[in-house]
């Protein structure tokens, strides 16, 4: 049966379905079979089961993968994405949202060295405080850098765990071979691929 979901409340993991002859249908997150999470005006495939609706899945001949990313991503876009997910940890993204990313925070980490170095050697307290307040950015940066790290090698069909590997000297370079392989075609655990083929 095809209906339409009219809402989903993520703290209490329930929802309901509006068939296409207007009967409603509870469902609960258990009954959610897809990737994607449930929201707000998706088409679904389901099976009724009395008031409730079992195995929902998206409907995929409604055509709502639209809004998977395009083919090409300009350097902003992939910059404004990573900020914008900067605590999405579930999705995937692929390799130019994280290379153009790791550009910026380069850049980033230079700027914020230059500021640092010249703040040190001043030697007043209110250059001890502004140097201070530049921890609060770079903590930022470091939890939009592991988000998009996780979310990238999601794209590979690997788990966000082997970002513990970073941590370690010698690690970084088996974690950095893999950000470099490109996106798994197949749907995962994580979602739709974050490329187009």
């Amino acid at each position: 049966m095809k209906g339409t979901v009219l809402g989903f409340d993520v703290q209490t993991g329930e929802g309901v379905i509006l068939n296409d002859q207007d009967v409603r249908y509870a469902f609960s997150k258990m009954n959610w079979r897809d990737t994607l999470a449930p929201m707000k005006g998706q088409r679904v495939d389901f099976e009724p089961w009395g008031t409730m609706a079992n195995n929902v899945f998206l409907d995929i001949q409604a055509g709502q993968f639209a809004s998977l990313p395009a083919a090409d991503m300009s350097f902003t876009d992939a910059v404004r994405s990573c900020f914008r997910r900067a605590t999405d940890f579930q999705g995937r993204s692929r390799r130019k949202e994280y290379w153009y990313f790791r550009i910026v925070e380069i850049c980033w980490t230079i700027l914020v060295s230059v500021i640092s170095d010249d703040l040190k050697h001043s030697g007043s307290v209110i250059a001890g405080l502004l140097n201070l307040l530049l921890i609060l950015p770079c903590l930022y940066m470091f939890v939009v850098d592991l988000s998009v790290s996780v979310r990238r090698l999601h794209d590979t069909g690997r788990s966000g765990w082997w970002m513990l590997l970073y941590f370690t000297v010698i690690g970084m370079i088996p974690v950095w071979i893999m950000m470099c392989f490109d996106t798994d075609y197949r749907i995962n655990k994580w979602g739709y691929p974050a490329k187009q083929p």
